[in-house]
């Protein structure tokens, strides 16, 4: 056999040059070294993280299963049609909270909720000492692949739970008009072009599919499985081409200028549902509610009309309701279960986008956390959090994890308080979700993560 020693006998003799002098086409070069979209999951697709928060607690009663279904409640019913991509972690305390006297200031986690860091500095005043999930997430993205937006940020109402570094909170989007002009302005066209785009970028890949047969027809059996693996990458182009189609592609109407708070809610999970479907970003922090106890003051939407403390408005305030606690659980469910509706609506939104036989909300998960346990006593242990989307396969969803003390408990196992087991754990495992290796997050005095959601 002839060594091939330089570059120029190399060329002569190698597979490339062999497909060239052929007369195959160049979709058959990635057979040696196919790889990959960068930062994609298993199936090919990229994983994306989607973090919201709301406020003043929820009804316990009416928001935990106490059967494994997370959704066989009030409040949680609008996810039902989602249930087996549901997760309930029931029993995570702030203890970087906690630990240092802060029991009962959860009108000020937010700093904490998504950085699994704080620092006092004065009265209940808190702030992060460390960066949030997922500007962790979107910094280790970036180093892969560069997004259009690497973490897509939006406020509904108050300050963002999205930190960069040490008191360094990021700037939250508050104007959906604005997002919308930042991400799709000058990136839609009409739809005639779209369609024209489609199909001629199908008709590419009809012609590739076609070439990529006849041609596996003539090799081994080892070269002849490298030609079918290539097929499938080809196929899950088709998908997403199909997927563009079915979704409208990249297109979302401008929201308009807004101060409606129900509109502007609605706005943003479009927006960043499209964003993440069009790979614009991966990684998104939405703030639909103010942890300080203020916003949105009032819902007259849900006519929440018996609490004497109103808003401008004339509407029964929010934070007013949720101080009655017991009392006003009533209201206190009709609230929050509202606020499951828009998460059921962003769930819907990636469900209905296609990708490899399932769908972006499989890709991707939604980590959802309240900044306090109920709101007649501010308390931050047990903080109510819910996932939604496996991440790829990371997570086992459509169940209730019960975890610390609470998972020996029977019957109302929320009441009781502490469960011993810090939420750095959830953010730990969030980031390992997201394929960001780590042994704990925020604090370095808590480490581990929750494997019994795996």
């Amino acid at each position: 056999m002839i060594a091939i020693r330089t570059e120029a006998t190399r060329q002569r003799f190698s597979r490339r040059a062999l497909l060239r002098r052929m007369g195959a086409s160049a979709a058959l070069i990635p057979l040696l070294h196919s790889e990959r979209a960068r930062a994609a999951g298993i199936g090919g697709f990229p994983k994306r993280l989607i973090t919201i928060a709301w406020a003043n607690g929820v009804a316990q009663p009416n928001f935990y299963a106490t059967g494994n279904d997370p959704t066989a409640t009030e409040i949680m019913a609008p996810l039902a049609p989602f249930s087996s991509k549901v997760l309930v972690v029931a029993g995570l305390d702030c203890k970087v909270m906690l630990d240092t006297g802060h029991t009962y200031d959860g009108h000020f986690t937010y700093p904490s909720m998504f950085t699994g860091t704080y620092r006092n500095v004065g009265g209940q005043n808190g702030t992060a000492t460390g960066p949030s999930i997922d500007q962790v997430v979107a910094d280790a993205i970036a180093k892969q692949v560069n997004l259009p937006m690497p973490l897509l940020n939006a406020v509904a109402a108050g300050k963002t739970t999205s930190f960069r570094g040490d008191n360094q909170r990021n700037t939250g989007e508050t104007d959906p008009t604005r997002l919308f002009n930042t991400l799709f302005a000058s990136k839609t066209a009409s739809p005639d072009q779209l369609n024209a785009l489609r199909a001629r970028r199908k008709s590419v890949l009809d012609f590739v599919s076609q070439e990529l047969t006849g041609f596996g027809t003539k090799l081994g059996t080892d070269d002849r499985s490298k030609i079918g693996a290539h097929l499938d990458s080809i196929r899950k182009l088709e998908l997403s081409l199909t997927a563009a189609a079915s979704s409208g592609t990249c297109m979302v109407a401008n929201p308009g200028a807004t101060a409606d708070y129900q509109a502007k809610v609605k706005a943003f999970n479009e927006l960043a549902a499209t964003a993440i479907r069009c790979d614009v970003t991966r990684t998104v922090s939405l703030t639909w509610a103010d942890n300080g106890g203020s916003g949105p003051g009032t819902l007259p939407f849900l006519n929440l009309g018996s609490v004497a403390i109103k808003g401008a408005d004339g509407a029964s305030e929010v934070h007013a309701i949720a101080h009655q606690g017991a009392a006003g659980y009533a209201l206190k469910t009709r609230i929050d279960t509202w606020y499951m509706t828009q998460l059921a609506y962003l769930t819907k939104l990636l469900a209905d986008t296609p990708e490899a036989g399932g769908s972006a909300l499989d890709n991707s998960v939604i980590a959802m956390g309240n900044d306090m346990a109920e709101g007649s006593f501010h308390s931050v242990d047990s903080l109510p959090f819910v996932l939604v989307g496996g991440a790829g396969g990371a997570f086992k969803t459509g169940r209730t994890v019960r975890v610390g003390t609470w998972a020996t408990r029977a019957g109302t196992y929320w009441k009781g308080g502490n469960s011993g087991v810090a939420h750095n754990r959830l953010l730990a495992s969030l980031a390992n979700a997201m394929d960001v290796p780590m042994e704990g997050f925020g604090d370095p005095k808590y480490t581990g993560t929750l494997t019994e959601l795996k």
